[in-house]
């Protein structure tokens, strides 16, 4: 098969058997309730999409389930308590004290040598970080990290961006609170990112002070994190970068941080303590007496949050559905159903812009269920990767390099948009390296861990309900009787059907067959699928 011809293939196995395109998906359903007592298949939908896919006897136990009670135990408690294991960066030998810290000086006054090192310790960092939180990914029960992972692509930051990098300290630091807010009030967001040091670096708030107004992230908030294009003019962008004067990001031993390194602080000599008009709605002005961090805070910047919120609800609640709608149901550029945005809007609304309300909405409705939005998402590397050890219960110890090498960089976005995601997950680069990562993970599968993947079916003796079983698993929609016979034959390698029963009896012959099944499914197209 030829490169155009792969391509085709796994972009029409993303589409429905009916032929129809890909932009004109129609799902009959909407979100009223879906009561229907959870099958298989639809356990595994919910756990493909909201978390990280999941093991057969995990699965197994939720069958018969309501999908409100199975979405709840996914989406967890409204505090996550800390992440597990304890993340243990490197440290640093400060050279004046000889003692192992969590900070350097600023390497831009360094000579070139120590510049290399502080920057070799931040990137070993980074990488660690990155595996550090792809293996709690793997081990997370809920959808705990899967709900940050989304926030963390709607909040960008990137580690190297304008010739420089971000201290990974400063990256966990920000994904600790996001992992804290994923659920809870969407303008309480808002305002902890507004102010989180990682964002304040990386969107130019630091440099953002009276008279010489930084207007990036002031431009940010509207466009990429709240209302989206066009509901807010270039005078509301410069009030805004007035209202955000004076907040400065702590990254060095050598410069401020009063309120402790990686941790943003409040200049007040450098705030715009004028008044201001955003959204046609007056900020008054404030003398040097109330002009405090938690007056300003407060009083400015919570409250120009807020009227966001209050001047453009329909704009806000519409943007942040349809974002939601994308990442976890269907991709596809212009093919969210309006009549469904909208009232997942109405919903975000009547929660006072609650999260947790919004996605169990979405997540438990008719709509999402409905067999046209299945196996219509491409898995991106992080899903597909991490996906992959939950299913063949196989441990990858290199997850970070392998997201690397399918274009998904770990905390480092191509720019403040983020990924582009949907097709662009699948290139000449990736696609090969998903094989590869696939057939690695399925040869690791040790004769005792195949066996025991093997028994996690019920109906493991039973070659052919055994075949059709490991499908329904490990694909996102029911396959043809033709693909089953070829999958058959790939697990019995050519023999007659009663030689399964002859190879359960010898473990190696068993787990040698069960590895050829697996990686016979892996070469399909809809294996990319979700």
């Amino acid at each position: 098969m030829n490169r155009r011809d792969l391509f085709t293939n796994i972009v029409r196995a993303s589409l429905r058997d009916d032929g129809a395109s890909e932009t004109a998906l129609v799902v009959q359903a909407g979100l009223d309730t879906y009561t229907t007592p959870l099958t298989l298949e639809d356990v595994l939908h919910v756990y493909r999409r909201l978390s990280f896919s999941v093991s057969m006897p995990v699965a197994m136990s939720h069958v018969g389930k309501q999908a409100s009670v199975l979405v709840d135990e996914l989406l967890g408690p409204d505090d996550p308590g800390e992440p597990l294991p304890e993340i243990k960066f490197a440290q640093w030998l400060d050279p004046a004290t000889q003692k192992l810290v969590d900070y350097t000086e600023n390497p831009d006054g360094a000579d070139i040598r120590t510049r290399l090192a502080i920057e070799g310790w931040w990137k070993s960092n980074h990488r660690y970080f990155g595996g550090w939180w792809l293996g709690g990914m793997a081990a997370d029960a809920t959808a705990i990290e899967r709900l940050t992972l989304f926030w963390m692509g709607h909040w960008v930051t990137e580690f190297s961006f304008d010739e420089a990098y971000m201290v990974p300290q400063m990256h966990y630091r920000q994904y600790r609170t996001l992992r804290k807010d994923r659920i809870g009030n969407f303008p309480r967001m808002c305002l902890d990112m507004t102010v989180d040091n990682s964002v304040v670096l990386y969107l130019g708030g630091t440099f953002n002070e009276v008279g010489k107004p930084n207007e990036n992230y002031g431009r940010e908030l509207l466009e990429l994190f709240t209302t989206g294009i066009g509901w807010y003019t270039e005078g509301d962008v410069q009030q805004a970068a007035r209202v955000l004067t004076g907040w400065k990001a702590s990254r060095y031993n050598d410069e401020p941080a009063p309120k402790g390194i990686y941790t943003t602080w409040f200049d007040a000599n450098k705030h715009d303590t004028g008044a201001k008009q955003f959204l046609g709605v007056a900020i008054p002005a404030r003398t040097p007496d109330n002009n405090t961090e938690f007056q300003v805070l407060n009083e400015e910047v919570f409250e120009m949050i807020n009227i966001i919120f209050r001047v453009r609800p329909q704009a806000v609640s519409r943007f942040i559905a349809r974002k939601l709608y994308s990442f976890f149901v269907y991709s596809s550029p212009g093919s969210a159903d309006v009549s469904v945005i909208e009232d997942l809007a109405a919903e975000f609304r009547a929660s006072n812009f609650n999260i947790r309300p919004l996605i169990k909405k979405l997540m438990t409705s008719q709509h999402f269920f409905d067999s046209a939005l299945r196996g219509v998402q491409i898995k991106t590397p992080i899903e597909y990767v991490v996906g992959l050890v939950r299913q063949y219960g196989v441990d990858e110890f290199q997850m970070h390099n392998w997201t690397y090498e399918m274009d998904q960089i770990m905390f480092d976005p191509p720019n403040v948009a983020g990924w582009p995601g949907y097709h662009a997950w699948i290139s000449t680069n990736s696609y090969p390296r998903r094989r590869e990562y696939a057939r690695q993970l399925i040869d690791k599968m040790t004769d005792a861990r195949a066996n025991a993947f093997i028994k996690e079916f019920a109906n493991y003796d039973d070659v052919d309900k055994f075949v059709k079983d490991v499908t329904i698993f490990l694909l996102p929609v029911a396959i043809s009787s033709a693909r089953l016979e070829f999958y058959k034959g790939a697990l019995l390698e050519g023999q007659p059907d009663y030689t399964w029963a002859e190879k359960l009896l010898v473990p190696s012959a068993a787990a040698r067959s069960m590895r050829e099944l697996l990686k016979a499914i892996a070469k399909a197209p809809d294996f990319q699928l979700c």
